[in-house]
């Protein structure tokens, strides 16, 4: 028997959603995405075959914008409600859902989180144990109850993180591997057999991503930066730092395996320590790396030689 569900989603899970419910014979009473153009917007980047609106449209569905902030107020539950929806189903929304929401379906609320929870709870993206410097990223199936990615477990996913992984490239292997998880459980959820399995608290962290973190502190290991940097590189927004007064976007490095190669005494972290025709070389915390391709923004005429010593400041120096 079709169930009634309520979808409340964004970018590339969302899409998969609608063909996962389509295709188990589901009714889609509503869609929730993300209002704005797809593009980019607040730094993630959304193709085209990533929009939730376009794929909702190509199905007839009906589509509801709210703002997100909004999502929760009493007239749009209203609206939730009048739909009368046996399931709502979220994943990649970035909102908590208040009690008012949470009762409305009989048969419950299902999330996914694209983290092995109960490890980064929160605002945590696709690419977070990558960043972290786990060698898998993990996807979560979970009841939703009024705490924070608190809910009882359904089932869990990971895919391999692979040496060249970029943090996109490695987010959309996770979110199809979410996917599949939600095909094979999904049947169980409606039959009422679907697992409930209590969360670890004391395995539980939270991790609610900001831009902030995207700026480069190279008092951190070359490992770390690293990560960070192929995390957040094309066509997301990308890290950076300050390079000769400038800001200059950081899209790909590579930790030196042998810096012994090019110690230098007393060398700071940020300090550049060799410009070669293969990249910068610089010291981290720990380690070094080489920074293999490199943007300034709004640079007027400056020569390799006009960079800031070390990386990272906020006034123009030459190096002698």
């Amino acid at each position: 028997m079709a169930k009634r569900v309520f979808l409340i989603t964004s970018h590339y899970m969302g899409v998969l959603y609608i063909d996962e419910l389509l295709q188990a014979g589901e009714n889609i009473v509503g869609v929730v995405a993300w209002p704005g153009d797809a593009g980019f917007y607040e730094g993630w980047y959304v193709p085209e075959e990533y929009d939730v609106r376009t794929k909702a449209f190509q199905h007839y569905l009906p589509l509801y914008e709210p703002h997100p902030n909004k999502l929760n107020s009493p007239e749009f539950v209203e609206i939730i409600r009048s739909l009368e929806p046996d399931y709502i189903i979220s994943g990649y929304y970035g909102k908590i859902f208040k009690k008012q929401i949470l009762s409305i379906p009989p048969d419950g609320c299902i999330n996914i989180h694209p983290t092995g929870l109960p490890r980064y709870r929160g605002l945590s993206p696709y690419f977070t144990h990558m960043m972290f410097g786990d060698d898998r990223n993990y996807i979560t199936m979970h009841w939703l109850d009024p705490g924070v990615d608190t809910g009882d477990i359904i089932a869990q996913a990971s895919v391999e993180v692979r040496p060249d992984d970029t943090g996109f490239e490695c987010g959309h292997r996770l979110t199809e591997a979410g996917a599949a998880m939600f095909r094979e459980y999904w049947p169980l959820v409606k039959e009422g057999k679907a697992p409930r399995i209590k969360q670890d608290e004391s395995k539980a962290s939270n991790f609610n991503f900001s831009w902030d973190i995207a700026e480069i502190d190279w008092a951190k290991s070359s490992t770390e930066i690293w990560n960070l940097v192929r995390c957040l590189t094309k066509p997301l927004g990308g890290a950076w730092t300050m390079a000769g007064g400038y800001k200059m976007h950081v899209w790909a490095v590579q930790p030196v395996d042998q810096p012994e190669e090019l110690a230098v005494q007393g060398a700071i972290p940020g300090e550049i320590l060799a410009l070669t025709g293969k990249g910068m070389w610089v010291q981290c915390g720990q380690g070094q790396l080489k920074i293999l391709d490199a943007s300034l923004d709004d640079l007027p005429e400056l020569t390799p030689y006009e960079l800031l010593v070390p990386l990272g400041g906020k006034v123009k120096t030459i190096l002698g």
